[in-house]
């Protein structure tokens, strides 16, 4: 059962003035819009000022709009589609609400709202989700009412100067995700908050001078089964609610992560009698699904902290004549990130030997095996069978990484997973090929065990294990590394001493394929897999 509490928050002589004439341009009146526009600045010239008429969705090819917007009594959403680069740096006026609506967190392009003359519109603005910097002139106001922080998933919302909020707005925190408010080092001073998901407030500052974040302290409710938590707290940082003294059940809901100087852990606040928040005592997990202790995480990073493409440059079989190193999977190696990564060092190391993809999207273990009449790299190539390409390659090493279409989706049996593995283990040693074989990764990014297909993918990966280690193939156990690094990197102890972890955007950007961070993973792990193969 959720408990909400609320708080109540001289003469002149003649003269004949020759007035010389001047050309006056006219402006042109603003643009009335309404509906949904994917290009206004294409549409009606990249510096027109709009009036809405009705509800008006700008979309994702804004890019820019530098004129005024007068909401007319209207709402404005503004749909980056996703998290494309988009600015407003005029003025928005009138009565009205704006949503906006970015991409994931972090994000892909930066979401702005600038300029040098505030926004004065009368309604409240909501962050749906995404990443949303607040750039107007130091003083110059960019959201003058209420704010609402998350509707749709993770969200952020960054201040770069001062008085970029109004001190009269109530924020409110609204998940469904993390909601956060980064003051970077500005004060801060509004009139109350709403505390409807799990928070963030950072405060931290590059500078030394030192920030002031004061909430009027009457004004605004609290969900009892929500936290805030605040980061980069220092000494010269001020956190205050003003007006009274916190009930004690509202202060056990609010965390310091990590303050400055105490080691890196979450801690209790406390209040002194000007209303401060200060850090208290070190907050433990209550349960925790897995041993977070430093001992545990220290073990855990030994899995997935190795160097294998600093190795992979070095290895001296690796830089002797020619050689291929063919590499087969599904839709992750079809992407081409860490392939491109371990041919990039390969080259740059000096060495002759090439990488070659041959990634099915949506591939599985027959499809590898048996070859696809489509949806091979690149694009949606035809591809043959595995005899067929090492003999075609004259592969000297192949590295096979497949199973996550096998359990999620193609619905292949364990007996015909373990089957196929040791068919392309027959294969690669009828051909002389040396075989590096890993583990399938992740769906879902929830490090306890909890994501939907874990049993089945725990199951699989038990057979991977199991093939590598009877047809002496060299393992690259993935699964186990990713989990490390998940178990390590997405469990946040908040101060109820409970823990959360996202279900995805740590490794991968949907679940299952890799982002920028999980495909350098992938591409240490899997190098120093082909060095140990060639290593005696």
């Amino acid at each position: 059962m959720i408990t909400t509490t609320v708080i109540r928050l001289t003469a002149c002589a003649m003269a004949i003035i020759v007035i010389p004439t001047v050309a006056i341009a006219k402006i042109a009146p603003p643009a009335a819009v309404s509906g949904e526009i994917e290009n206004p600045g294409e549409k009606y010239g990249r510096d027109t000022a709009y009036i809405l008429m009705a509800d008006t969705k700008f979309g994702w090819r804004t890019s820019a709009i530098p004129g005024d917007i007068d909401l007319n009594g209207h709402h404005l959403l503004m749909d980056t589609g996703g998290g494309n680069r988009t600015e407003f740096s005029g003025q928005i006026t009138g009565t009205g609400s704006v949503e906006w609506r970015g991409g994931g967190v972090p994000q892909v392009a930066q979401s702005i709202l600038s300029g040098s003359r505030p926004n004065t519109f009368v309604g409240e603005f909501v962050l749906a989700n995404g990443i949303l910097d607040l750039q107007k002139a130091s003083g110059v106001c960019a959201i003058p009412g209420n704010i609402t922080i998350g509707q749709r998933g993770d969200t952020v919302l960054r201040m770069f100067a001062e008085g970029q909020i109004s001190d009269k707005a109530v924020i409110t925190f609204a998940g469904p995700g993390i909601s956060q408010l980064d003051t970077n080092g500005y004060n801060l001073h509004i009139a109350g908050i709403q505390v409807k998901a799990h928070a963030v407030i950072d405060l931290s500052s590059k500078t030394s001078t030192g920030s002031t974040v004061q909430i009027d302290f009457n004004n605004g409710t609290w969900d009892l089964s929500k936290t805030i938590t605040i980061r980069g707290w220092a000494p010269n940082c001020h956190f205050k609610f003003a007006g009274a003294a916190l009930p004690q059940q509202l202060l056990a809901r609010i965390g310091f992560d990590s303050p400055f100087g105490k080691h890196s852990g979450l801690y209790a606040a406390k209040q002194n009698s000007a209303g401060e928040l200060l850090p208290a005592a070190e907050v433990k997990a209550s349960a925790p699904p897995f041993d977070m202790s430093v001992a545990a995480q220290t073990r855990r990073a030994k899995l997935y902290n190795v160097e294998g493409l600093k190795e992979l440059a070095g290895c001296i079989p690796l830089h002797q004549g020619n050689g291929t190193v063919a590499l087969f999977g599904d839709s992750i190696t079809w992407l081409n990130g860490y392939c491109r990564a371990i041919q990039s060092c390969l080259q740059n190391s000096g060495s002759a030997w090439k990488v070659v993809n041959h990634g099915i999207n949506g591939g599985g273990v027959e499809q590898i095996r048996d070859g696809a009449k489509e949806a091979g790299y690149p694009g949606n190539s035809p591809q043959a069978s595995f005899a067929e390409l090492l003999e075609a390659d004259h592969a000297n090493t192949a590295f096979v990484f497949i199973g996550i279409n096998d359990v999620w989706w193609r619905k292949t049996t364990p007996a015909l997973f373990e089957k196929g593995l040791r068919d392309l283990a027959t294969v690669a040693a009828n051909s002389h090929v040396k075989l590096v074989m890993a583990t399938m990764e992740l769906h879902g990014e929830l490090p306890d065990g909890r994501n939907a297909d874990d049993p089945r993918i725990e199951e699989f990966c038990t057979i991977t294990r199991k093939v590598a280690a009877e047809t002496h193939a060299t393992l690259v156990d993935l699964r186990r590394a990713c989990t490390a690094y998940l178990q390590n990197n997405n469990a946040q102890l908040r101060v109820d001493g409970t823990i959360y972890s996202a279900p995805s955007g740590i490794l991968t950007y949907d679940g299952v394929h890799p982002n920028s961070t999980g495909t350098d993973l992938l591409a240490r792990l899997i190098a120093d897999g082909i060095v140990r193969a060639y290593s005696p």
